[in-house]
């Protein structure tokens, strides 16, 4: 793994032990932009690159923020962890995850920032609006049977589990253990959450997909579900045996 720090000092300003964190995985037409419009917004962010092959990384090298990355393709709950531990060698309290594609706006930043103040111990969610615009089918059926499957699991209820704009405690991602790491750590750390007596918190955001034909997405139809599907099927019977969830403190 390949790190290039700037001063964290120079980081850590308004609001103070927070950061932005892209995940990036072949998203090089998309990450500069998305790097920019996030520095706008906040002068603390880290780029975690997962393997890219593209010539992504590239297009972010005159750019002021903190990049980390991965030797290989791990994964995206592998790039949020390994952005959780550089967060916390920096000082940072708190990270905002946000996608490299395009479809979160950095401008609902500050939405995250609200609610993390209002309870620096919730992992915030980011409730994407499907009632407008062009929305793949596939994303409003996944995310139903997501928020099913962590009701049942948690008694929670969310609008969007699988969203990936999130507000996240680092000591939370530190401590939580965590197994997964693709898309399905983003279900995981939910459920263990709840259970380890973290809140969870929504904020509504607003959302943009390009076309199909447009559109770059790593989620693997097959593989990706069958992990979500074991995934649930571990926790839903964790859920049900009468045994303590550890707590953090």
């Amino acid at each position: 793994m390949s790190t290039s720090i700037r001063n964290p000092q120079s980081a850590i300003r308004n609001p103070p032990g927070l950061i932005i964190v892209i995940p990036v995985y072949n998203h090089g037409e998309t990450l500069r932009a998305v790097v920019e419009k996030a520095l706008q917004v906040h002068d603390a962010v880290m780029v975690v690159d997962d393997g890219s092959t593209d010539g992504g990384w590239e297009t972010i090298l005159d750019l002021d923020v903190h990049r980390v990355r991965h030797p290989h393709n791990f994964g995206k709950g592998a790039a949020i962890l390994t952005a959780a531990r550089e967060a916390e060698k920096l000082g940072m309290t708190h990270m905002v995850t946000l996608d490299a594609d395009g479809q979160h706006d950095p401008k609902d930043f500050h939405l995250f920032v609200s609610a993390m103040n209002r309870n620096p111990r919730a992992i915030v969610v980011g409730k994407r609006n499907f009632e407008t615009g062009y929305v793949p089918s596939g994303s409003r059926i996944g995310r139903r049977i997501s928020n099913f499957w962590l009701w049942v699991q948690t008694g929670r209820l969310l609008g969007d589990t699988q969203s990936g704009y999130r507000g996240y405690p680092v000591w939370v991602l530190n401590a939580l253990k965590l197994r997964e790491r693709h898309y399905a750590l983003e279900n995981e750390v939910l459920a263990k959450g709840a259970w380890a007596g973290i809140e969870l918190l929504e904020v509504d955001i607003s959302t943009f997909y390009p076309a199909d034909e447009e559109r770059v997405s790593h989620f693997h139809l097959f593989n990706d579900n069958v992990r979500l599907s074991f995934l649930n099927a571990r926790l839903t019977l964790r859920a049900i045996i009468p045994w303590p969830h550890r707590k953090l403190p």
